[in-house]
């Protein structure tokens, strides 16, 4: 029987950017999707050139009834951190209206950054695997 640290429910965004954390923290990681394909939403965001992130994100931006929180993530995890992964891995961006910041080629790119950030880590991916309880 397998046994991981940490479960990931859902290949998205967010669950990758979990699993590439956890796996930092000297996690098992193991994530799980019923997708085929990892990034599915990723894949379609911003036209298929996926807007990745927002130079002008900040904790004023955002609705909460618990304002410390965002102000906690922000200070941990900055869109600078973000578009230093995407440079390390050589994916050409741009800005657009706002801060919106776009890849040049193709969303693809920033999921298979995100899956070799992962497997980096050591997580496994499951797909296509329903979870039921």
């Amino acid at each position: 029987m397998e046994t991981y640290d940490v479960i990931i429910i859902g290949a998205g965004a967010a669950g990758m950017m979990c699993a590439i954390e956890a796996g930092k923290r000297g996690r098992s990681v193991l994530v799980l999707d019923h997708a085929q394909a990892a990034g599915e939403k990723i894949r379609i965001s911003g036209g298929g050139r996926c807007n990745f992130t927002n130079i002008n994100t900040n904790p004023q931006n955002f609705l909460t009834a618990n304002p410390g929180f965002q102000i906690s993530a922000l200070r941990r995890f900055r869109p600078r951190d973000f578009i230093a992964m995407v440079d390390r891995h050589h994916i050409a961006w741009h800005e657009k209206t706002l801060g919106q910041l776009f890849c040049d080629d193709s969303a693809r790119q920033i999921i298979d950054m995100l899956l070799e950030e992962m497997a980096g880590v050591g997580a496994a991916l499951r797909l296509e695997t329903a979870v039921d309880r």
